[in-house]
């Protein structure tokens, strides 16, 4: 399903006029799931998230698996990231969650709120995205790997729905925020087009609007790239330093480049060699 079909996403970025909050109290009417006092209040929050959210980021595998390596090592950098990034509210999608799902988070007083949505079978003739848990995290230290303190409250919005991951969506925005402030990394933008009918003079028009821009982010620090194809590189300026300290701007003109061999950043720095 592409990303301008999906309900939770054509809310928060104001692609449709759909009081989307309103619908998912009637999915919970309609299934017989407890609305109670502190689901409603989940849901009431979703109202101040929508135009607010920063683009939606996809995670590449490799960024993924940099983060996996670092959650530990990032604990005690909680506490900083939630204070650089407060009144920050966005949207992440992982390629490890089930297809369709997303983590909606909001940063305010050094809090970090979760809304885990996953499209569930049944859920909706339209493939609706549910919110099925809201936690809320609060780093209580700035210790480092194991004995890091972290306040949790934890709502599961549906009943009899159980997910044993809780903490991996929490370390995982954290994580994210962490190597997207501080670390070098890749990321590129894409902007979606969206086709849309319109009446005009009793004639239906199809015309093509503004959809989701979505920052698809990768990592330099563990991925190591070998490319073996040939390629064109066209003729650009280079600022060309000497031995003197001095810099010179000189023209290097277009040339075939017979692939490139890149080391992981980390294997640089092992090694000795300056990676910034």
């Amino acid at each position: 399903m592409s990303y301008n079909d999906n309900q939770i996403l054509r809310y928060l970025y104001g692609l449709d006029n759909v009081d989307y909050p309103q619908s998912i109290k009637r999915f919970f009417t309609s299934t017989n799931n407890t609305m109670t006092e502190d689901r409603e209040a989940a849901i009431n929050e979703l109202y101040g998230l929508r135009n607010n959210c920063k683009n939606l980021a996809v995670f590449s595998k490799h960024f993924v698996d940099a983060m996996d390596k670092s959650f530990m090592k990032f604990t005690q950098f909680h506490m900083d990231i939630l204070a650089e990034c407060d009144r920050e509210k966005g949207v992440v999608k992982s390629p490890y969650f089930i297809e369709g799902s997303f983590v909606v988070y909001s940063i305010k007083n050094g809090s970090l709120s979760l809304w885990v949505f996953h499209n569930l079978p049944n859920a909706h003739k339209k493939l609706m995205a549910i919110p099925t848990l809201y936690i809320i995290a609060s780093p209580k230290d700035k210790i480092k790997g194991e004995g890091h303190q972290l306040d949790c409250m934890v709502i599961r919005m549906l009943d009899h729905y159980y997910d044993m991951n809780l903490r991996d969506y929490i370390d995982m925005v954290l994580d994210y925020l962490c190597l997207r402030q501080w670390a070098d990394v890749e990321i590129a933008e894409t902007v979606t087009r969206q086709k849309k009918e319109i009446k005009k003079n009793k004639k239906i028009q199809i015309i093509n609007e503004s959809g989701i821009t979505y920052f698809t982010f990768d990592s330099k620090w563990f991925t190591e790239i070998y490319n073996n194809n040939e390629f064109t590189v066209s003729g650009h300026f280079r600022l060309q330093p000497y031995g003197d300290g001095s810099k010179r701007l000189i023209w290097i003109n277009e040339f075939v480049k017979h692939g490139y061999h890149r080391k992981a950043l980390i294997e640089k720095f092992k090694e000795g060699e300056e990676y910034i």
